[in-house]
């Protein structure tokens, strides 16, 4: 029945009002029926007509808002995912450098290097960490007294040439302890095989070197002078005289101040910057096969004041510190290494060095423990 009814249609001339209504239904003829059961049964179509094309639309308007609406609820739910795949690689990330910071500072408490460790790293929770005190440290100096009587005062600082291995640089602060000028003053060593001051051109090995300036009544100035030396590994000592002129209203006096000169191994040292990882690397090396220790009660009890000694009158830089323990480098002006462990354990300090000359290692060891106590 539908078939002749899309028949009808198709042979139809097109229009509406002449195309019967086909849903599906047995058609019944059109010649029985008055003109009032047709209106009927065209409003009755109509309205299902209607009705159907009413529930269609409703469905078609409503299906595209459903999806909108679970389209955004895919959305916020795709969003909150990748804030939780975010937040679940923050926290990884977080653990993973925490866990390779945890792992460096967990290394072994003592890295052993052919006989000698580096400070150990105690792991000690924030809340029971101490805020350090600061320590007052002495004042410092390097000059040493060379001689003094009643008229001049000499103090001296002796430093390894950082431009030559054979050569050290005197320096000597001259005061002149009277009210008068003092003038005419001359520096002279008794030279040995191993150490040579430098003198000017043509002057033979007994000459004085002349001072180039005068002393004004309690004034103090600084000479310079320069030696060349060959053996390092020994301390050295030298004779020595200054002699002057001091100038007064009714004449002047010629005098004399006899001195020695020693040249301790600290001072043909050199503070040396070195990593921890090339101090590591110098201590696994093999190359430094001289072993020495120490272990003595020094005067200071804090532990940052005998550091700062050590570095500051025997040349080292620290490498590393823990607590009361430091890794010290030095290099001699003649390339020899030298790495020490301070560690202060109770009231005493020990240390343990490795170098590559035995001999220099313990006069060095033995100064520093002669500076100590």
């Amino acid at each position: 029945a539908s078939g002749s009814a899309s028949n009808l249609l198709m042979e139809d001339d097109g229009s509406p009002e002449h195309a019967p209504i086909a849903n599906g239904l047995p058609q019944s003829p059109e010649q029985g029926k008055t003109e009032q059961e047709k209106d009927n049964d065209l409003d009755f179509w109509m309205n299902n007509d209607s009705t159907s094309a009413a529930k269609s639309t409703e469905v078609e308007i409503k299906t595209p808002e459903v999806n909108v609406e679970y389209a955004n609820v895919s959305s916020e739910e795709d969003s909150q995912k990748e804030k939780k795949t975010k937040k679940k690689k923050e926290k990884k990330a977080k653990k993973e450098k925490k866990s390779k910071k945890d792992k460096k500072l967990l290394r072994a408490d003592y890295e052993e290097a052919e006989g000698i460790t580096t400070p150990s790293k105690e792991q000690v929770p924030p809340s029971q960490a101490e805020t350090p005190v600061a320590v007052q440290l002495p004042p410092m100096s390097s000059y040493v007294t060379l001689g003094e009587n009643n008229s001049i005062k000499m103090t001296c600082d002796i430093r390894a040439s950082h431009q030559r291995g054979d050569q050290v640089i005197v320096s000597v602060v001259f005061s002149n302890l009277t009210d008068h000028t003092i003038k005419d003053l001359e520096f002279n060593v008794m030279d040995t095989m191993n150490l040579k001051l430098i003198r000017s051109m043509g002057s033979s090995h007994h000459d004085a070197i002349k001072v180039p300036f005068i002393l004004l009544p309690s004034a103090q100035n600084e000479g310079q002078f320069a030696f060349n030396i060959q053996e390092i590994k020994v301390p050295q000592k030298l004779k020595g005289t200054l002699t002057y002129i001091v100038k007064m209203d009714e004449g002047s006096t010629h005098e004399k101040i006899d001195f020695k000169l020693t040249f301790p191994c600290s001072s043909f040292l050199v503070a040396t910057p070195c990593k921890g990882s090339n101090f590591t690397s110098l201590l696994e090396s093999g190359d430094l096969t001289e072993k020495s220790s120490i272990q003595f009660t020094p005067q200071d009890s804090e532990f940052p004041v005998v550091l700062a000694k050590v570095c500051f009158y025997h040349h080292f830089r620290v490498v590393e510190q823990v607590e009361k323990s430091a890794s010290v480098y030095s290099k001699s002006m003649q390339g020899h290494h030298i790495c020490l462990l301070v560690k202060m354990v109770n009231d005493s300090i020990k240390i343990d060095g490795k170098s590559t000359d035995g001999s220099l290692l313990s006069n060095v060891l033995d100064e520093i423990k002669t500076m100590l106590v």
